[in-house]
């Protein structure tokens, strides 16, 4: 029998092998990576240079992902202003770890919400197009003061 007819063939399903046995191990719940926002409380004195504030979160994710350059390429915002803290790609075991470091708040997954309406008379089922209407009595809103959350 003829070796070098099976050695393609046996090259082949190495090849097939090895990329599906990576692809199992890139399928890994454990090794999925999310956006998680880290809390690290009030806006601290000593970080009155929004560059210090930056390379104190950097240096926090570097004790856990193990580097600099790792905690470099995991984050995706430092808050700076108003309060302290940060963002980044984190596996859930990684977050869990950051989240049992002194001076860490909480580790929260990011979450999307979404408006429920920007015509808040019909949401709330109240007629807007009659002259004798609750809207018409209260002024039409003149006067009123309104509070804008800002969820971006």
């Amino acid at each position: 029998m003829d070796s070098t007819r099976f050695a393609p063939t046996i090259c082949a399903l190495i090849f097939v092998a090895l990329f599906a046995f990576h692809g199992i191990s890139l399928a890994s719940p454990d090794e999925a990576k999310k956006l998680y926002i880290v809390y690290l409380g009030e806006k601290r004195r000593l970080h009155e240079n929004a560059d210090d504030a930056t390379a104190s979160h950097h240096r926090i994710l570097a004790s856990v992902l193990g580097s600099e350059e790792a905690a470099s390429r995991s984050m995706v915002y430092s808050y700076k202003h108003g309060f302290s803290g940060f963002s980044a790609m984190l596996t859930e075991s990684q977050a869990g770890k950051l989240g049992g470091l002194p001076g860490v708040t909480s580790v929260r997954m990011n979450q999307v919400h979404s408006t429920h309406t920007t015509r808040s008379w019909d949401f709330m089922g109240l007629p807007h197009d009659q002259p004798n209407g609750i809207l018409a009595s209260a002024g039409m809103g003149e006067g009123v003061i309104i509070g804008v959350i800002d969820s971006g």
